[in-house]
């Protein structure tokens, strides 16, 4: 069953595109708008440079406006965003933590595909060597465990994810 809704959100963004009031963070926004289309296809010579570059430059306070204003992001953006953390030139040219801010992406993520950034969560963490703090895994974990209520991810992955989150509680305790 088709949520009107969301059909109607998606559409308003897509004829009236969001304005942010962080220029790093338009650029972004404006970049993904632009390259969509061919996401899968970026090279290191092309797209996926551009995108490096863009995000090269954030600090803290635009990491910060972003997660203030991801409601204003079309999810299939950020699914591409969450996608290039993965890439390993993303990683080579990238200073900051985007295993966490994969994490962080993940649990605002609220349209009715998780899937796609669920079963790439365990990788971007590793990466990165993600040092996720107790209250971001307690949160993992109630919204993985919510997901597998909902239906909308299977026992599997339930069952691997938390099993994933327990051993990053077990190193953080230790």
């Amino acid at each position: 069953m088709m949520n009107i809704h969301l059909l109607k959100k998606t559409f308003y963004k897509t004829l009236f595109p969001p304005k942010f009031g962080n220029t790093k963070i338009q650029a972004l926004y404006n970049f993904v708008s632009q390259n969509d289309s061919d996401a899968e296809y970026w090279t290191i010579d092309g797209q996926l440079q551009e995108f490096i570059e863009i995000i090269k430059i954030f600090d803290e306070a635009d990491i910060q406006y972003f997660f203030e204003r991801i409601a204003l992001w079309n999810s299939y953006y950020l699914v591409i965003i969450s996608d290039k953390f993965l890439d390993s030139h993303v990683k080579a040219n990238i200073k900051y933590d985007l295993g966490k801010i994969y994490a962080k992406i993940f649990l605002l993520y609220e349209d009715s595909d998780p899937y796609f950034l669920i079963d790439n969560l365990e990788i971007a963490v590793t990466m990165y060597d993600s040092k996720i703090d107790m209250a971001t895994l307690i949160d993992l974990a109630s919204k993985i465990e919510l997901l597998h209520h909902k239906k909308l991810i299977t026992r599997q992955q339930r069952n691997h994810n938390i099993q994933f989150i327990n051993s990053l509680t077990d190193e953080l305790s230790n």
